[in-house]
């Protein structure tokens, strides 16, 4: 989100920091790789999209947070309920088995994200 906002709409770090809400030495973690990389979320195309339209709406003029906010909320709920963090979870502790574990999933049995396709336009 902050190499979008960025790169793509010309923001500062300390803009990016300010509507994200944290600091701006987190933003400059973010942007020499020291913070953040462990996980490579470019290749979901679902996610790619919903992070393109919430950069946008967050560097509008008048930027309604709490959509998103819950646009973002959304997004994480989608990532944790298809696994995306698994790959993470077993390079960080290699004897862990992934398979049969559930401890993303928490109460999302049977979500539909329908709210997420909306914003994606899926």
């Amino acid at each position: 989100m902050a190499k979008r906002l960025q790169e793509d709409f010309h923001l500062t770090q300390q803009q990016v920091a300010k509507k994200l809400g944290v600091t701006q030495a987190s933003i400059s973690n973010y942007a020499r790789k020291t913070r953040g990389m462990m996980v490579d979320l470019e290749s979901d195309p679902t996610v790619v999209k919903a992070a393109n339209v919430i950069a946008r709406e967050l560097s509008s003029e008048h930027p309604d947070n709490r959509e998103a906010l819950r646009s973002m909320t959304e997004v994480l709920d989608y990532i944790r309920f298809n696994r995306l963090m698994c790959n993470l979870h077993s390079d960080l502790e290699p004897g862990f088995l992934t398979e049969g574990c559930y401890a993303c999933e928490g109460n999302f049995t049977g979500k539909d994200f329908d709210k997420l396709k909306v914003l994606v336009g899926s």
